[in-house]
């Protein structure tokens, strides 16, 4: 359906189907970027779910986004996507989307993703190579995120506001996540909010999407201290994106917002409990993983736990706090000779 020899064709029109929500896609990216390295010219949309819109919209690598809805159905989708004619559709979901529609060449991984390594290969390595045989290979995986100069002025604004300067250390905690069972308790964000203010006088923002509200206005009261800015609900992704570029150190539970800090390349101390890190942890140099010393990690069952999700208890604040250490020490050095 695709010849390997593809960069050889004049390729003015893609498709790409992408996948359900924030985190996903952005391990999409560094296939999305060879893509795009690839085909310059190409106009290049995207189908992604409700969940990812904010990924898409005003994302400088794709033309226009459609939006895949299960609880809508598909065939609305399909019947604006056989209006036009694509040179090229590559299908990261292995849906049947693609046969229902007009291109000249058509790109899916059902094989592949049946015979790959879905334990120990990072989910945007594992993606990568489903499409080396066709675009080559690349040296570094980094995940991209574009930040748009207005969402850099309003966090510029936002620091102003709460007297933050360059030589404060900033640090974003991040407690939500849709799967319950993946978050760390409140109460061990609350202590740890509390020893990053102690040790380092931490100016700390917690953040969360609109159903998280609740969660860090709790964390917020719980810490106690006027350094500490809630942000829940108060945020769009680029504007998220802009306050990771700043701080020095986000810590996380496993969700979307840890690969949008890796995308802009902020440090990440991420606790994992049900989920496996080898695929689906944080990419980058100064980044850490937090988990149990469990013998059921990494986990392989993720909503099926037997054991009542005895990993996440199992973390400590002692345990994070370490990990933080590592990255907020070589902070402080910068500033330890400043007069």
């Amino acid at each position: 359906m695709c010849p390997k020899n593809i960069r050889d064709f004049e390729i003015k029109k893609i498709l790409i189907i992408g996948l359900s929500c924030l985190g996903d896609n952005l391990l999409l990216t560094p296939s999305l970027k060879l893509i795009k390295d690839t085909f310059k010219n190409a106009d290049i949309e995207i189908v992604v779910g409700p969940r990812a819109i904010e990924f898409a919209k005003e994302n400088p690598l794709f033309s226009t986004y459609h939006i895949y809805d299960k609880r809508k159905g598909i065939l609305r989708l399909v019947r604006n996507l056989r209006k036009k004619k694509y040179d090229l559709i590559i299908d990261f979901r292995n849906s049947i989307l693609p046969f229902f529609l007009r291109s000249k060449f058509k790109l899916t991984f059902f094989l592949k993703e049946f015979f790959s390594d879905k334990m120990f290969t990072h989910e945007s390595e594992r993606i990568l190579k489903f499409i080396e045989p066709f675009f080559g290979k690349i040296e570094k995986i980094h995940l991209y995120f574009p930040v748009k100069n207005s969402s850099r002025e309003k966090i510029t604004e936002l620091f102003k506001k709460w007297n933050i300067k360059a030589s404060d250390i900033i640090v974003v905690l991040n407690p939500g996540g849709n799967f319950i069972p993946k978050r760390w308790d409140k109460k061990n964000f609350i202590s740890l909010g509390k020893a990053l203010i102690k040790e380092y006088e931490a100016k700390i923002f917690v953040i969360g999407g609109e159903k998280e509200k609740n969660l860090t206005r709790e964390i917020k009261e719980g810490i106690g201290d006027e350094r500490v800015i809630d942000l829940g609900g108060k945020t769009t992704i680029s504007e998220l994106a802009a306050l990771l570029e700043k701080s020095d150190l986000m810590v996380t539970n496993d969700t979307g917002p840890m690969h949008l800090a890796s995308a802009v390349d902020c440090p990440v101390v991420a606790i994992f409990g049900p989920s496996n890190p080898y695929r689906y942890g944080p990419i980058g140099v100064k980044n850490y993983v937090v988990h149990a010393d469990i013998d059921c990690f990494p986990c392989r069952v993720e909503g099926k736990c037997k054991i009542g999700f005895e990993c996440m208890k199992r973390v400590t604040v002692e345990d994070v706090l370490k990990a933080a250490r590592l990255i907020l020490d070589e902070k402080q050095q910068q500033y330890l000779f400043n007069l």
